[in-house]
């Protein structure tokens, strides 16, 4: 038997034309849902990072270009957005420092041997912990949106 041959096996190719599908394969764990929510949350904090500047590049046009957008923009629907928006920015950024905790902090664990039945060795009781810290934060800084846009 030659000694560079590491397994017998067929290699599995990925499946293509079903992008977001491998979050919802099974197992399904709570780490692969947070990585789910990591990029879904990144892309709507660029779409917004798009959109903020569109909206400041009117104040070039005048004051009146300036005060005719804001006028449109001041509705409940626009608040709501600018709450996802509060609540994305949290999420994203506490779940990205959990993220570099993991990859920088013994928290990952000893690497092992994948058996089955497969489960998610990866996340641990302080990787857990700290994804629960990530999900109270957001939670906060969610009321907290609540309460400065539709407060008392």
């Amino acid at each position: 038997m030659d000694p560079s041959v590491v397994a017998t096996e067929k290699m599995r190719l990925p499946r293509r034309g079903r992008p977001i599908f491998w979050a919802f394969q099974r197992p399904l764990h709570l780490e692969r849902l947070a990585l789910l929510a990591q990029r879904v949350s990144g892309v709507a904090i660029l779409v917004y990072l798009f959109f903020h500047i569109f909206v400041t590049g009117t104040l070039t046009e005048g004051r009146g270009v300036w005060e005719s957008t804001m006028g449109a923009l001041s509705n409940p629907l626009m608040h709501l957005g600018e709450w996802l928006v509060v609540v994305a920015a949290t999420f994203h950024a506490v779940n990205g420092i959990r993220v570099m905790l993991l990859e920088l902090t013994p928290l990952v664990g000893k690497p092992a041997r994948p058996d089955y039945p497969y489960e998610a060795k990866s996340l641990g009781k302080g990787q857990r912990s700290v994804l629960y810290v990530a999900m109270l934060m957001t939670s906060l800084a969610g009321l907290a949106g609540v309460v400065i846009f539709w407060g008392p």
